[in-house]
């Protein structure tokens, strides 16, 4: 058993929910009451069910059949009335989920519904201040009502300041947002590694600091000097590289720069035929060389 509480909603939230949350069509047909009991026709998406609706102590008690979607257009073709709406989903905290309904068709008309399962839960919910007012106790708001009859006349919805604000803390909420949305994929373990490749290096590693101390009796200007200074003493390029490899990080950055362009290479890269040899990607040589010959 369901009970439903029915709150008038501005369009101008409806819209805003629509556009951060996203919508969905939904279709209804609805048939004439038989023997104390209702049922209409609901295409959901790709989900097509007939619902069988009995009223037992004012609480509708549902029924559903799934149908194929072709039985699903040709009880529409012959149903009494239908309602079109476009239906948001948005958390409102305490674990309940609010319907945000823009109905088109036979009218336009926004609505808010949270569904609770006793007399209870509903009597003590306490709506957010960008509800507008309730309408649950007018059958007229029914969506089977709208179908058979149309949409009433309504008018304008109260705007404050106050409801804007509530509404705006609902959307970013990102707890209520994580509890809706599916998780994100996990990255491939390559790239892991490069990640904490490139972590590492922005991050000196202290016990290498700890290593040379200050009286350890070589000269820090000497392992710090400039490339020009190498230049200028004829050293060649790998005296150079070697030297810079022992304080420099470039020569570290060199390395990562070096393993990257290789690790992507090896993804894009087509397989070598059989007997040849391997290259390496061309993505690597402009790389290395700006590295090491750049000023």
């Amino acid at each position: 058993m369901t009970i439903v509480r029915r709150f008038l909603l501005a369009p101008s939230f409806a819209r805003l929910i629509r556009k951060e949350r996203g919508s969905q069509r939904v279709t209804e047909g609805y048939f004439p009451t038989q023997s104390g009991r209702n049922s209409h026709v609901l295409l959901d998406g790709n989900q097509c069910h007939l619902v069988l609706v009995t009223p037992e102590e004012g609480i509708a008690s549902e029924e559903r059949t799934e149908v194929p979607r072709a039985h699903a257009d040709a009880l529409l073709d012959v149903c009494a009335g239908r309602t079109v709406y476009e239906r948001a989903r948005i958390a409102v905290g305490g674990g309940r989920e609010a319907l945000v309904d823009r109905i088109t068709h036979p009218g336009v008309l926004d609505l808010v519904s949270i569904e609770f399962e006793d007399r209870d839960e509903a009597a003590s919910f306490l709506f957010p201040a960008w509800f507008g007012p309730e309408v649950s106790a007018d059958a007229s708001f029914d969506r089977r009502a709208l179908a058979l009859e149309g949409v009433p006349a309504v008018g304008d919805v109260p705007l404050t300041n106050a409801a804007l604000e509530a509404l705006l803390d609902t959307l970013e909420d990102r707890v209520a947002r994580a509890r809706f949305s599916a998780p994100a994929p996990r990255r491939a373990t390559n790239d892991t590694s490069v990640i904490d490749a490139l972590r590492r290096l922005a991050s000196p590693d202290p016990a290498a600091a700890e290593a040379a101390p200050a009286g350890s009796g070589e000269d820090a200007s000497a392992r710090a000097l400039p490339r020009s200074n190498f230049a200028a003493r004829g050293e060649t390029g790998e005296a150079q590289a070697a030297a810079e490899g022992e304080t420099d990080p470039d020569a570290r950055i060199d390395d990562v720069i070096a393993s990257l362009s290789q690790a992507l290479g090896n993804q894009s890269a087509p397989a070598a035929p059989e007997g040849s040899a391997p290259t390496m990607p061309d993505v690597e040589r402009p790389v290395t060389r700006l590295r090491r010959f750049g000023a």
